[in-house]
C-alpha cells in the first residue's frame, strides 16, 4: 500500500499521455468509457468505467457505520495525503486511512484490468467481493500484529485495533470483549 501511494505521489504511474507517442499502445491515452485523457485525479475520483463509484460507495457505507455520516468520495489531494489526515480519535483516523488507501488502490487495480490487461470489466457483485475481500484481510492482518509475542515491540496497540473497527463489524454485539483472536471476524458491509 506505501507503494501505491508513494508512486501516486511522485507521478510514477504511466497514464494518459505517457502512451501517446508509443506505437501500438496510443488507445491507452484516452479513457475509453469517458472519452477524455486519462489521469490518476480521473481514474480514482472521475470515471465512469465500473469500479470507482462502486468502491467509494462501499467505503461510504463502512464510514457512515463508523461515524454515522457518509464519506463523500475523496479528492486526489485527500487520497494521496490519506496518512496525514486526522480525524476525531485514532480508531476513527486509522479506519479512514484504511478506507481510502484500500478503495484508491482497488480501484487503480480494477483499471488496469480493464486497460491494461484487456479484461471485461468487473460486475458490481465482483467488485463488491473484491472490496470486501480487500477490507476483511486488513482487519485480519491487524488481528495478527497484535500478537506481542510474534511482534514484540511492533505489535499493534490492541486497544487501536479495537478502537478502529468498533461499530464496523458483522454481529458485533455477539462478540466478545477482545475479538481479536477470534476467527470468522468480517466487517458489517457487503
Amino acid at each position: 500500500m506505501l507503494y501505491f501511494l508513494w508512486m501516486l505521489i511522485h507521478g510514477g504511474y504511466k497514464v494518459g499521455l505517457h502512451w501517446k507517442d508509443m506505437p501500438g499502445h496510443e488507445e491507452k491515452e484516452t479513457c475509453n468509457k469517458c472519452g477524455i485523457t486519462e489521469s490518476m485525479e480521473h481514474i480514482l475520483t472521475k470515471c465512469d468505467a465500473p469500479g470507482q463509484q462502486a468502491v467509494w460507495n462501499l467505503a461510504s457505507e463502512l464510514w457512515k457505520l463508523k461515524t454515522g455520516a457518509d464519506l463523500p468520495p475523496p479528492t486526489l489531494g485527500q487520497i494521496m495525503a490519506c496518512a496525514a489526515i486526522k480525524r476525531k480519535d485514532a480508531g476513527t483516523t486509522r479506519l479512514f486511512r484504511i478506507l481510502v488507501s484500500e478503495s484508491a488502490h482497488l480501484i487503480w487495480r480494477l483499471r488496469n484490468e480493464r486497460v491494461i490487461n484487456a479484461k471485461d470489466p468487473a460486475s458490481n457483485w465482483e467488485i463488491t467481493n473484491r472490496w470486501c475481500k480487500t477490507i476483511n484481510n486488513r482487519l485480519g492482518i491487524d488481528c495478527a500484529m497484535t500478537n506481542a509475542v510474534k511482534y514484540g515491540s511492533k505489535a499493534i496497540d490492541k486497544k487501536l485495533v479495537l478502537s478502529t473497527w468498533k461499530n464496523v463489524l458483522k454481529n458485533e454485539d455477539r462478540l466478545p470483549k477482545d475479538w481479536t483472536w477470534e476467527t470468522g471476524v468480517l466487517v458489517g458491509v457487503g
